[in-house]
C-alpha cells in the first residue's frame, strides 16, 4: 500500500561530511536548530556569527565582513530601549553598554573569520527574501531591533538581487577558501506577518535565486528542508504552538533525512556511540551511590577517554556531569 503521504527523498550529496570537518552555519532561526544537532554530536561547527539572519542580503553581508573583519565601533551602535544594538546582528548581542555589545559583537567576529578561512562545508539558510532599508542611511539591515517603522522601508528582494548579492560574497569566499562546499536550504518557517500571499512570494523568491545559482555553480548542493516539512510532514501536529515553527519532532525528522543524504556511513555509525553517551550524562540515577551505578559512571567515562583520543572529539560537559557522582 502506498503511503497517505508526499514522502520527500533528498538527492545524495556530491560530498559527505564527518567530524573531520569544519562547518560554518549561516541564517535563520532554522539553521541554529540544525546547527544545534551537530553540536551536539559533537561536529566542529560555528553556528549563526551575527545572531539569526532571514534574508540572503543580510547573509551576504556577513560573509564579507568575516572575510574582511574590521572590528565594529561605537558609531555602527545605535542606543533603544536602554539598549546598545547592532543593525547587522540579531538582538541577542545587544547589552546595556556600547562596551560589552562590541566586546561580544567582536569576539564572536574574529573566531568566525578564522573558522570561515577553515570551513569545508558552508550552510546558508534563507528565510524571506522581505528586507528593511534604514532610510537615513539607505542601507538594508538585519534587524530592526523594535525601532519606529517609519524609519524603515520594507520590499522584496526580487530573484536576481539575491543572486547577485550572494555571488557577490561566494565569490570573495572563493578567492580566499576554495575548497569549501557550499549547501544551500530554504527554513520551512512561514513569516505571516504581512500576510500568507506574500509569504509565498517570498518564499518563491528564494527558490528561484536558489535555482539560478545551482545553474551558474552546479557544485552548490540544495538540501530541501522546506519541503520535508511543507510537503512530507504537512501536518499542524508538527508545528509548534504558533502553527508557523517547526516543532522538535519535526526538527528531528529534517535531521535523519540531511545525515542520511549528507553524512558519512561511518560517521552515522560514531553517532550512535556519542548518543549513547548523551543519555548517560542525562540519566538521573536514584541512588548515585550505589555500586551499580559507579561502575555505570566509569564505563562510560572510559568510553569518552576512548572517543576523546580516537576521534579527537571533546565531551567537556558530559565529563563534567559524570564526574558528579565521585
Amino acid at each position: 500500500m502506498k503511503p497517505f503521504r508526499t514522502v520527500v527523498t533528498p538527492d545524495k550529496s556530491p560530498f559527505q561530511i564527518s567530524h573531520r570537518d569544519k562547518i560554518v552555519s549561516i541564517g535563520s532561526c532554522f539553521s541554529e536548530n540544525i546547527g544545534k544537532k551537530f553540536s551536539d554530536y559533537k561536529f566542529s561547527i560555528n553556528v549563526n556569527p551575527f545572531g539569526q539572519q532571514y534574508n540572503p542580503h543580510s547573509v551576504a553581508t556577513a560573509i564579507e565582513r568575516l572575510l574582511a573583519p574590521v572590528p565594529y565601533t561605537e558609531k555602527d551602535l545605535v542606543y533603544h530601549d536602554e539598549l546598545y544594538h547592532s543593525f547587522d546582528h540579531h538582538g541577542s548581542f545587544s547589552r546595556a553598554t556600547a562596551a560589552e555589545t562590541l566586546q561580544v559583537i567582536n569576539d564572536n567576529l574574529l573566531q568566525a573569520a578564522e573558522d570561515l578561512k577553515q570551513a569545508t562545508i558552508l550552510f546558508l539558510t534563507f528565510g524571506t527574501s522581505h528586507v528593511f532599508e534604514l532610510k537615513d542611511e539607505t542601507r538594508i539591515v538585519s534587524n530592526c531591533h523594535k525601532l519606529s517603522g517609519t524609519q524603515f522601508e520594507k520590499r522584496l528582494m526580487p530573484p536576481d538581487e539575491i543572486v547577485k548579492a550572494i555571488t557577490g560574497a561566494l565569490n570573495k569566499f572563493k578567492i580566499q577558501n576554495s575548497k569549501c562546499q557550499i549547501v544551500f536550504t530554504v527554513s520551512p518557517v512561514r513569516y505571516f506577518a504581512f500576510g500568507h500571499h506574500e509569504n509565498t512570494v517570498s518564499k518563491a523568491h528564494l527558490f528561484s535565486a536558489i535555482h539560478a545559482l545551482q545553474q551558474q555553480q552546479p557544485a552548490y548542493f540544495y538540501f530541501p528542508a522546506y519541503e520535508l516539512v511543507m510537503d512530507d510532514l504537512r501536518d499542524y501536529r508538527f508545528f509548534a504552538e504558533d502553527m508557523l515553527h517547526p516543532n522538535y519532532q519535526a526538527s528531528d525528522y529534517v535531521w535523519e533525512k540531511l545525515c542520511a543524504t549528507m553524512l558519512e556511513p561511518k560517521t552515522l555509525l560514531l553517532m550512535r556511540d556519542i548518543d549513547e553517551l548523551l543519555l548517560a550524562a542525562r540519566h538521573k540515577p536514584r541512588n548515585p551511590a550505589s555500586a551499580a551505578h559507579q561502575k555505570f559512571v566509569r564505563k562510560n567515562l572510559e568510553k569518552i577517554e576512548k572517543l576523546e583520543k580516537e576521534f579527537d572529539l571533546k565531551f567537556k560537559e558530559e565529563r563534567k556531569i559524570l564526574n558528579r557522582f565521585f
